[in-house]
């Protein structure tokens, strides 16, 4: 088993990569981002290191990739934020850990207009070290193709412990809300009720709660509209004004 030190590792693993333009976040796979303008790559602006394809250079930035993959997922960074702010009792939200179930992505540094590199923590082995010269991580990932179980890597330690903490504390808050939702909405599937409402299951698409949520964002936009500025918007600029908001709001 090889061990990669920090110096020189995203060079190390850019030699390795293979370039995929297409390549995206895997959750039960990504084990690494890494932001790489370092490199001054014109082709390569993050790494993705994954579990079963081994190291992919990509022309998207970790931004660009995180943000595909919050399109995909059902809460996006607003509701992070919220969730954060109800963990810190604080208006404002600094930086940001990415918990969305049983995935959660840490940063390597704080708050920060480019991209920066981030770790899956939910694809470890084990827990996380610190080495004495608070410069580095060395994480123990599970089984790879490029067989490396321990890599160090620089990250700022104090910026990354906070944000791990608040992220298992947002883990444990969204199991608190999953399991009060899955209580308050619990359906009796036997009930003479339900049995009637199946009579007419043909007649009922299925949606994602993502699309749920847009609606009701929607809703909240247009009340909003009309109640503090008097504005009836119609529904194409209701949309339109909606994409303004989360493309700016909702995504990195």
């Amino acid at each position: 088993m090889k061990e990669i030190t920090s110096k020189d590792l995203t060079q190390w693993l850019f030699e390795r990569a293979n370039f995929d333009p297409k390549a995206g976040i895997n959750r039960n796979d990504t084990l690494l981002l890494l932001d790489c303008r370092g490199l001054k790559s014109s082709k390569c602006k993050s790494l993705l290191v994954d579990r079963h394809h081994g190291v992919i250079s990509s022309p998207k930035e970790t931004k660009r990739l995180l943000n595909e993959w919050f399109k995909q997922q059902t809460i996006g960074l607003l509701l992070l934020r919220a969730m954060q702010k109800l963990i810190l009792q604080k208006d404002r939200v600094q930086s940001l850990a990415i918990v969305h179930g049983n995935a959660m992505f840490v940063p390597l540094s704080g708050a920060t207009q480019h991209s920066t590199s981030w770790v899956a923590m939910h694809n470890l082995a084990s827990q996380v070290y610190f080495p004495a010269d608070r410069q580095t991580l060395r994480l123990n990932f599970k089984e790879n193709k490029l067989d490396l179980p321990l890599i160090e890597i620089k990250a700022n330690q104090s910026v990354f412990k906070k944000q791990y903490q608040i992220a298992q504390k947002m883990m444990l808050l969204q199991y608190q809300l999953a399991h009060c939702l899955a209580a308050e909405f619990r359906i009796e599937e036997d009930s003479f009720l339900f049995r009637r409402c199946l009579e007419s299951v043909h007649e009922f698409n299925c949606y994602h709660p993502q699309k749920f949520l847009e609606l009701y964002h929607l809703e909240l936009l247009d009340s909003f509209s009309k109640e503090c500025w008097d504005e009836k918007m119609s529904n194409e600029q209701l949309i339109r004004r909606y994409k303004e908001v989360t493309s700016k709001y909702d995504l990195f």
